[in-house]
């Protein structure tokens, strides 16, 4: 096992298992020291040294998850809910008849902080205020949200308020965020990048169609299914809910995903979005979005159309989404489903 066998092997895990193997407590020390000596940064040199170092820290991590994970019983457990009760309790509350537990912290984003848990043995998430000052921009994402119907939205399933901010509860399901998805799957082939763009422009252009724009479409907020092919566009407390009316105002810039043209005082036009996906397209197939370049190792008719979508003049989603398929189907047949394949 080589440096960047070991390196793609920590960076696809979400668990220690996953890394070590199904092994006993001292055979999994065992393989530890075995992967340290094929990775210690005193081994190699120059960018490699780099890449060494960092594969160290990430294997030390995980070599530290797994003995707590050995030492409360969990390790080898396989079942998602679980391994989350094996947690202490961080909070927990009844809503009319129903009981919420969370254990786990998970992330936070621009407004929320995002927590895992149980409502009576199915697993939740809980998005709620970081600071009770944003609690309208949770309000805003709930009432946009509750009367949209679309299956790239995902609709909460209960508005709360705890020591006074306000928070919604999500099912929790298994797609993975842009960044999480290059992680177990790599750069992938513009086929695949199609049908992702195909299920973004339809749900902008349903958005776009009820008068609202996104305006925070980003790496952290687009989720892959890779079992149904389905793309989730999440996070709405930034949105811009009736964006045709004179003084609605932008939320949020987003370096590498907002136009240059863009800012908070300027006119809410639909391209924001649009413009967000060509960037979310160029990341996927492995590009630069910061110089805006596309591998040519992708047909020239899918980086044409890509780079349309950079361009700032259109400003249909639907229409773009006819167009694409045309291209897809020009360029890779008529499949319509191609399963991905784990790097």
């Amino acid at each position: 096992m080589f440096l960047k066998e070991i390196a793609n092997i920590l960076l696809k895990a979400k668990r220690p298992i996953d890394v070590f193997g199904d092994l006993s407590l001292e055979e999994v020390k065992k393989k530890y020291k075995q992967m340290v000596k094929k990775c210690h940064p005193d081994l190699f040199k120059d960018e490699e040294k780099e890449m060494a170092s960092e594969t160290m820290a990430l294997l030390n991590e995980y070599y530290e998850k797994a003995l707590k994970e050995f030492e409360s019983g969990i390790y080898d457990l396989t079942d998602e809910k679980e391994i989350l009760e094996a947690n202490e309790v961080l909070f927990e509350f009844d809503i009319r008849g129903n009981n919420y537990k969370f254990y786990k912290y998970l992330s936070s984003d621009d407004v929320c902080d995002i927590y895992e848990g149980t409502c009576d043995g199915e697993l939740v998430l809980l998005k709620i205020a970081i600071d009770e000052k944003d609690n309208n921009l949770v309000e805003n994402e709930y009432n946009v949200v509750k009367d949209l119907n679309h299956y790239s939205i995902v609709k909460p399933l209960r508005k709360l308020k705890i020591n006074n901010k306000v928070g919604l509860i999500y099912e929790k399901n298994n797609a993975l965020n842009v960044k999480e998805f290059k992680n177990i799957y790599g750069l992938i082939g513009g086929n695949h990048v199609c049908w992702i763009l195909e299920r973004l422009l339809s749900v902008i252009g349903y958005l776009h169609s009820n008068k609202i724009v996104h305006g925070n479409i980003k790496e952290e907020n687009v989720f892959i299914d890779t079992d149904n092919h389905n793309v989730i566009l999440m996070d709405y407390t930034l949105c811009i809910s009736k964006a045709n009316e004179k003084d609605s105002k932008y939320k949020i810039i987003n370096d590498n995903f907002t136009p240059n043209y863009v800012n908070k005082n300027a006119r809410v036009v639909p391209n924001v979005d649009i413009y967000a996906v060509g960037k979310i397209a160029i990341d996927l197939l492995g590009g630069d979005i910061d110089r805006v370049t596309l591998p040519i190792s992708c047909d020239y008719r899918v980086r044409g159309f890509i780079r349309k979508l950079l361009d700032g003049k259109e400003q249909d989603a639907w229409k773009l989404w006819d167009e694409l398929r045309e291209i897809r189907t020009e360029v890779y047949g008529r499949e319509r489903f191609k399963k991905l394949v784990k790097k």
